[in-house]
């Protein structure tokens, strides 16, 4: 069963979704074998299949799954600053957001390039919170949410 993937991160890339996709190599799923702490062998990987332009990798129904739950409690942003304000670092960005937010607990940022932010929230509700604000003005700057 083909789908498009739901993680806006990765629109581009399209997925092939099979009852079971381990490598016959390693036993290990894809996702599995990029999450692991050590050297990446890249001959244990389940190989990539290129149709025309697109590149499919095969992952299983557990994995898409955990996925698309994960994707109901994240959140993008983008910081915009004024001209003339000094850049946030990540750490900086946290530490404010810290601030403003201070009954949320176990939420997470990921730095996606250009002003760009991955939030990941704990629950839920927490994200819907969040999403309420739609915008939040930082002084110097604001940060504006996507879904």
């Amino acid at each position: 069963m083909s789908s498009i993937c739901p993680w806006p991160c990765l629109a581009s890339v399209e997925t092939v979704v099979p009852a079971a996709a381990k490598s016959s190599d390693s036993g290990k799923s894809f996702t599995q074998a990029l999450s692991c702490s050590g050297d990446l062998q890249l001959t244990k990987l389940p190989p990539k299949i290129v149709i025309g332009t697109s590149v499919r990798v095969k992952i299983s129904q557990a994995e898409y799954e955990f996925g698309v739950a994960a994707c109901k409690c994240s959140l993008h942003g983008r910081v915009t600053l004024h001209k003339g304000d000094p850049p946030l670092t990540t750490l900086s960005l946290k530490q404010k957001l810290s601030g403003l937010w201070p009954d949320l607990h176990n939420w997470n940022l990921t730095p996606l390039g250009k002003g760009f932010f991955e939030f990941n929230f704990s629950s839920a509700e927490d994200m819907q919170r969040v999403w309420a604000l739609r915008v939040v003005n930082m002084k110097p700057g604001f940060l504006r949410f996507y879904r």
